[in-house]
């Protein structure tokens, strides 16, 4: 088929939902379609061109990709029917987007139109967007990230019980996360020195994200190397003396850089925003799920219903996520107790390995070739 992908976010960035566009752009591409991502022109000189994204995501297949400007005075509403008109002129078979603005757009153009919601919108616009767009006969399907927030959805708006919908959580890259070498190998091959365990974090510091535990963890275990990374936004105040503060780090490095650690850590709060806004504790699929799992290392995560969509007693210790004391207690366990650590993380790499990206582009693509546009 040929699809069109319209993005709002900014490309390259450093935020995860670029990430999760790029990686569903080169699954759908391998799957053998021909994909155009569509993407707002973030300055007046030239972008990035292909191969740099390409290499900055960690890429073997890049899809096409065009810059469209946001208009000056109407910003990303004006955006939406921009890239709209855009993506007619390539008369794709579908328009794949996460934008609810997006997906309405194309459809006043005649698009046949797959929407995937990670949240439902809210502000003014938002929510009447997604009424009008679920009630279109061009909203092909409807993708969701989890099954309560199709609840959420169905609840809010009964029409969109008429949409064909499907629930795809999110995925990892099986070609990078294959054969990782130990934490040994991986911390010389980066130049990190450890001295026992290293613990790692591969995130935002955004309130929720539970950083708080993990500093508190970091002051009771001074034996323990805690590796903090994926964020621009260094915590505030003195670190201490056993916490390497790596910022920002390509996407194509993360897995290595997971591979490091003996030890991955996702204390999710009982609230969690996404760049600081809303909560979306109730219906997340986070990335680093599926990373932590994929790189085969053990998982300490607070115990959610979102997350036990994956995690169990079996592949992972599952802690209360208010209790900081609870998780130095199972981090210094799991210091003195290397099988255990091998064991769940062996049942992790097992229970993930269904969850690639090509196998969620097939699903979520699958039967939608031919009919009329």
């Amino acid at each position: 088929m040929r699809i069109a992908y319209l993005a709002s976010a900014a490309i390259p960035s450093t935020s995860a939902n670029s990430l999760q566009i790029l990686k569903m752009c080169e699954a759908m591409v391998g799957e053998g379609h021909a994909v155009t991502l569509l993407a707002p022109r973030m300055t007046p000189a030239d972008e990035p061109d292909s191969d740099i994204v390409g290499e900055y995501y960690g890429l073997r297949l890049v899809p096409a990709m065009r810059r469209v400007k946001t208009p000056p005075l109407v910003g990303r509403r004006g955006l939406a029917w921009r890239m709209a008109h855009s993506a007619r002129q390539l008369a794709p078979d579908i328009v794949y987007t996460r934008g609810v603005d997006f997906a309405l757009a194309a459809s006043w153009y005649q698009q046949r139109v797959v929407l995937e919601l990670h949240q439902l919108p809210s502000g003014r616009l938002g929510p009447l967007y997604l009424r009008l767009i679920v009630r279109s006969p061009r909203c092909r399907r409807l993708v969701l990230i989890t099954p309560r927030l199709h609840e959420l959805l169905v609840n809010a708006i009964p029409a969109a019980r008429r949409v064909e919908t499907l629930v795809a959580g999110d995925a990892f890259d099986d070609a990078m996360y294959r054969a990782l070498p130990d934490p040994h190998q991986a911390q010389r091959a980066l130049g990190i020195a450890v001295r026992g365990v290293a613990a790692g974090y591969f995130g935002s510091v955004v309130p929720g994200r539970g950083v708080e535990t993990i500093l508190t963890m970091a002051r009771e275990l001074p034996e323990v190397r805690f590796l903090i990374a994926g964020s621009s936004e260094r915590p505030s105040g003195e670190l201490p003396a056993n916490v390497l503060w790596l910022g920002h780090i390509p996407p194509a490095q993360v897995a290595m850089h997971q591979a490091a650690c003996d030890v991955l850590l996702m204390p999710y709060q009982t609230r969690v925003t996404v760049q600081g806004k809303g909560d979306t504790v109730e219906i997340m699929s986070p990335l680093k799920l599926y990373e932590y799992m994929a790189a085969e290392r053990l998982i300490l995560s607070s115990d959610l219903p979102a997350l036990r969509a994956m995690l169990d007693e079996r592949n992972s210790l599952l802690l209360p996520a208010d209790d900081p004391s609870a998780w130095v207690a199972a981090l210094r366990r799991s210091v003195h107790s290397p099988d255990l650590r091998r064991r769940l993380a062996h049942q992790a790499r097992l229970d993930v390995a269904p969850h690639t990206w090509r196998n969620r582009a097939r699903t979520v693509l699958a039967d939608l070739e031919g009919g009329a546009r």
